[in-house]
């Protein structure tokens, strides 16, 4: 895909850059460990012509920079206002320098703010790379800023495919590239190991508050799956593990439910969602959609959570929406959804593919290099990719 010399125009400042001498730098705060086959594909298809710089962690201090210390340079953080406000000191002479840089698109960075304005003085080519719009979507109050550091780089860099069409209506003369949130690469997005029969219902993600994790257990319990042979899953870590744990002894289902704790490798993820007849999030989806699709396993899921991105997911592979965001009705939904897809099984093997196609580490890393290197992405009138669309 990316053989060879490539001149491309510089069609914000003019002129034209040699990609073959070029210095492409990445400056962000926090570089999670599920972003290391991204990275690890990325490095390979820049040739050591990317230099990534981030910090221990960003504003969360729970979400920490945990790639191959090999793939980046470490950077000190600054938090400021009791760590609302986020900036990174020293290292900035590759940013500035390099001929084109990528920065996170948080207004809350006070780094990527300095960085932006003084590359927009020196007229070099700066992208911004984030969410769209903030959780609360595009009327919040401060999804104006979003809007106007896109406004002061040359690009975007977007997390999903359904934030292209509401990106260019904000910005019409603006490019915009997709890098999908993904985790695995292509060859870990399979069901190989699929078993015929499937009873486990699969949670994966933290077990924190704001994911309602509260709810699981109670709503397992009064769905009676139980009685169906039903096996609850939980893979994750989080503050809320001891609240679940008195759960699993107060309605004893000390049978019924599995604690794994947490668990990163792809191969024993696999296992699990290879016995899973469904997923489950009980509050907002993020990457734990791509995952379960990716393993070929539906999803069900609140339908009025502040959903990430991928929750655009929804088109390409089976998941079911409740309401409202309750016990009571989480438990329902729950004993329906797995006696429909007890009685109508899914092609997990036809939903893992599309999800390989759309949503892997290559594809992430594919779109951050077009934007790098300015490659035209041809969209659908929906925002996904033409030549996957054609397939």
């Amino acid at each position: 895909m990316h053989t060879g010399q490539s001149v491309i125009l510089d069609e914000n400042f003019g002129g034209t850059v040699s990609m073959s001498s070029s210095k492409y730098s990445m400056y962000l705060a926090v570089i999670p460990t599920y972003r290391n086959p991204c990275i690890e594909v990325l490095r390979e298809m820049e040739n050591g012509n990317l230099r990534i710089l981030a910090s221990d962690y960003g504003l969360d201090p729970t979400v920490r920079t945990g790639i191959d210390k090999d793939f980046y340079e470490r950077v000190r953080r600054i938090g400021i206002f009791g760590g609302k406000v986020l900036l990174q000191v020293g290292s900035w002479r590759n940013p500035l320098s390099a001929s084109v840089t990528i920065l996170d698109l948080n207004p809350r960075s006070l780094t990527a703010w300095g960085i932006l304005a003084l590359r927009r003085i020196m007229r070099r080519r700066t992208l911004v790379w984030g969410h769209l719009h903030p959780r609360e979507g595009s009327s919040s109050k401060t999804a104006f800023l979003r809007r106007t550091m896109r406004r002061l780089s040359q690009g975007t860099i977007l997390y999903g495919y359904a934030s292209v069409v509401p990106a260019r209506r904000e910005i019409p003369d603006q490019p915009v590239w997709v890098a999908p949130n993904s985790l695995y690469k292509r060859a870990h997005i399979n069901v190989e190991n699929a078993t015929e029969s499937r009873k486990s219902i699969v949670y994966v993600g933290r077990l924190v508050a704001e994911k309602n994790v509260d709810q699981l257990i109670p709503a397992f319990h009064r769905s009676g799956l139980k009685d169906k042979g039903a096996v609850l899953e939980i893979v994750g870590f989080g503050n809320a593990t001891e609240t679940i744990e008195k759960q699993i002894s107060d309605f004893g289902l000390e049978e019924s439910v599995v604690l794994h704790g947490r668990i990163e490798s792809p191969v024993e993820l696999a296992e699990i969602y290879a016995r899973s007849i469904m997923s489950v999030s009980p509050g907002y989806v993020g990457l734990s959609v791509t995952q379960s699709l990716g393993f070929g396993v539906p999803m069900l899921y609140p339908e009025d959570a502040p959903h990430a991105p991928e929750i655009e997911l929804a088109v390409v592979g089976p998941m079911q929406s409740y309401s409202p965001t309750t016990e009571e009705s989480l438990a329902v939904a729950l004993r329906d959804y797995f006696l429909y897809l007890d009685s109508n099984p899914v092609s997990a093997r036809e939903i893992s593919t599309k999800v390989g196609e759309l949503y892997s580490a290559e594809s992430m890393a594919s779109g951050i290099s077009a934007a790098l290197r300015g490659q035209v992405v041809e969209f659908d009138k929906d925002g996904w990719p033409k030549e996957m669309v054609a397939r």
